[in-house]
């Protein structure tokens, strides 16, 4: 079912050129707010597989996420602080 929702929010919400450009066979997400490319990034839960799919270029592996961390709790970490 998960695969199937990503794949209707592919279709449905996600609009070439707009939303994303496909430039040399992959998928690159425009950043909404400054219409800049945002390389390196990609969509998480098999969603950038899907507007792969959509969109013939070769799929992908899924990247997983092993942990994240607030800026706030990141700088915490030190014993000093600047600025």
């Amino acid at each position: 079912m998960h695969t199937i929702g990503q794949i209707l929010r592919a279709y449905s919400l996600y609009e070439k050129d707009v939303d994303y450009v496909v430039q040399e066979g992959k998928v690159l997400i425009v950043d909404e707010f400054t219409g800049r490319i945002l390389a390196g990034r990609r969509y998480s839960e098999g969603l950038h597989q899907a507007i792969e799919a959509k969109e013939q270029v070769t799929v992908e592996r899924d990247t997983q996420t092993m942990a994240t961390i607030t800026l706030q709790n990141y700088f915490r970490l030190y014993k000093k602080l600047a600025g």
